[in-house]
């Protein structure tokens, strides 16, 4: 009698781990919007801050502080991704936004990459670096058009200056 129980008992757990329940899987894209726009939204506005004033730095050849900015800018994005990664995807967009995830990680260490290359005061090459990370900026962006996400777009590492936000 016992064992007649514990099969059917078995098998419902099994099926929940297998098969979450229908709730957690009816993220849509506006609803992940909604989720995410508030954390791009408070991250866009630390990263403004720690990047401000580092155009000028750059054009005094004052390389140090700014590879330092760049530096923190970067654990700042990743603070951001660590952010994002556990909202559950829109149902179909699952691969969609695993790969914004990854062209977000590639932007994270482009920046440190960039501002490991000021403080050496290898402005040649962190202006390469940077190029790449902008690069990868624009790759996220084309993939996060589609959920319509404003503040979770990336631009110029010192588009703060012109009033629009940095990374």
């Amino acid at each position: 009698m016992r064992r007649m129980l514990g099969t059917p008992a078995a098998i419902l757990v099994a099926m929940l781990v297998i098969a979450p329940p229908a709730a957690a899987a009816e993220q849509t894209r506006e609803s992940y919007k909604e989720r995410v726009e508030p954390i791009c939204e408070a991250n866009r506005t630390v990263n403004a801050r720690i990047m401000s004033g580092v155009r000028q730095r750059i054009n005094r050849d004052n390389f140090a502080p700014a590879g330092k900015q760049f530096i923190r800018v970067s654990a700042s994005f990743g603070k951001l991704i660590k952010r994002l990664a556990p909202v559950p995807a829109p149902v179909g967009d699952e691969r969609r936004v695993a790969r914004w995830l990854k062209f977000m990680r590639l932007i994270k260490v482009r920046l440190q990459t960039v501002g490991k290359y000021y403080k050496q005061g290898a402005d040649i090459k962190a202006a390469h670096e940077s190029i790449l990370a902008e690069r990868s900026g624009i790759s996220a962006n084309n993939i996060s058009i589609v959920f319509k996400v404003r503040n979770c777009r990336f631009g110029r590492f010192d588009a703060g200056q012109s009033g629009r936000a940095a990374y």
